[in-house]
């Protein structure tokens, strides 16, 4: 019997090469599959670790502006102290990749070329618990992610460059740059809130020595009549106590948002009341919907309906003459200063209890200066906004002997001057003092 030789195809070795490629094949694709799990998760947490940096940024230079401190350096340490436990406050409500931020994640350091003004505050913000998927082959467990964000509090009055400022929400008092607790009757060189050209704080500092933190009633320079008859230009002793007059201003038309308990017919009424988010400059030149002129209002704030009284008491939530916020004076005032939470304030029973300290209120408001020397000193008509004062308001008098009906007693929290030159780029805020990011 002849055997025939058996002849094998070429291939016949090769056979389950093909699986064992398919399997190579799909770890491969799992490899970068898991990488790419990691690659976006770290992108992702990237983004949520800058967030939190830029917030807490934010708020601790909020805090700055709030506590008054960009006017006198020596209560810094305090602020400082408020600054920092905002900025954790504010990260610890936040949280990164699934993991509620930890205090411990939050840095915060302070600094800048012109601190005592315009300080800078950097918050550094990290995560060591990101969790990773392919990187676990190299036993790495979890990954790492940082971010930095770096917030300036922006005084124009500490710039040196007579920079204006863009202002919203500000309330119809137009004020002359007249200190009333160092001016007397006549209001010379050494008694403004700021140098009229450079926008340089006079007095800067905490009172009685400084502007900081003085106390004085406010009362419209309007005479007896039913409409505002503009009259000269003054501050002195009133019913209350030292007094700076103002004239009630027409800001530009617009849609104010205002609180439940505003009804007012009048603008000047709901300026006072509500939030006009109307763009405000400060300097010499603005481009619209930016202005930086004003116009005395006709409407008298006392007379008729009284409707300074009416638009303050639903402002800063004063009834039946209490329930508003209190800002501790003291004596003698702790510094930085410190607000205490009324009976009346919208959040008090739910979110915060009644006097809890809180660094913001809706009881401080920004009211526009003007350089009273113009035109010889004469009654006003339209005016330059020149500088604007962030105010705490106390509470409105009802009047019935002592302070006149409509008066209200403030205190200054900060000063910020452009000065009657100052031009070129604003920095915009909604609030007195402008606070933005500048890093990243």
């Amino acid at each position: 019997m002849i055997r025939r030789p058996t002849r094998q195809h070429p291939r016949h070795g090769e056979r389950g090469v093909t699986m064992l490629l398919v399997a190579i094949a799909m770890m491969s694709m799992l490899a970068m599959v898991a990488l790419a799990i990691d690659v976006i998760t770290l992108y992702s947490a990237r983004s949520e670790t800058q967030r939190v940096a830029d917030a807490a940024a934010l708020a601790a230079a909020k805090v700055l502006v709030d506590s008054g401190s960009l006017t006198d350096p020596t209560y810094q340490p305090g602020a400082k102290s408020l600054a920092t436990q905002a900025a954790k406050d504010i990260g610890t409500q936040l949280s990164i990749a699934a993991r509620q931020v930890q205090p411990a994640d939050v840095t915060v350091t302070f600094g800048g070329a012109n601190y005592n003004s315009n300080p800078n505050v950097t918050v550094t913000v990290q995560n060591t618990f990101l969790p990773a998927f392919f990187s676990r082959i190299f036993n790495r467990t979890n990954m790492t992610v940082t971010a930095t964000a770096t917030a300036e509090a922006f005084s124009p009055s500490g710039s040196g460059a007579g920079v204006p400022v863009v202002s919203r929400c500000i309330k119809p008092f137009m004020v002359p740059n007249c200190d009333p607790m160092h001016a007397g009757v006549a209001c010379g060189s050494g008694a403004t809130f700021f140098d009229t050209t450079s926008g340089a704080i006079t007095n800067p500092g905490v009172a009685a020595a400084g502007v900081i933190g003085e106390t004085f009633e406010m009362y419209s320079n309007c005479g007896a009549g039913p409409t505002c008859v503009a009259g000269t230009p003054n501050v002195g002793p009133g019913p209350g106590g030292p007094t700076l007059y103002y004239y009630p201003v027409q800001l530009p038309s617009a849609t104010d948002l205002c609180p439940s308990c505003y009804t007012g017919t009048t603008n000047f009424e709901e300026d006072t009341a509500c939030c006009n988010p109307s763009p405000i400059s400060c300097g010499t030149t603005a481009t619209l919907p930016t202005v930086y002129q004003l116009s005395v209002d006709t409407v008298s704030p006392e007379a008729g309906s009284t409707p300074v009284q009416s638009g303050l008491e639903c402002l800063i939530h004063q009834s039946g003459g209490s329930g508003m916020d209190d800002l501790l004076t003291g004596p003698p005032m702790t510094y930085p200063l410190q607000i205490q939470v009324g009976s009346n304030h919208p959040l008090a029973g739910s979110v915060l209890s009644s006097n809890d300290l809180v660094t913001t209120s809706d009881s401080l408001v920004t009211i526009p200066v003007y350089d009273q020397t113009y035109n010889g000193g004469a009654p006003p008509t339209t005016v330059s906004v020149i500088g604007f004062l962030q105010v705490f308001v106390h509470h409105v008098f009802p009047g019935g002997g002592g302070p006149k009906l409509g008066e209200f007693r403030v205190t200054v929290v900060n000063v910020l001057g452009c000065g009657s030159s100052a031009s070129g780029a604003p920095v915009s805020s909604a609030a007195a003092v402008p606070v933005r990011l500048i890093h990243p």
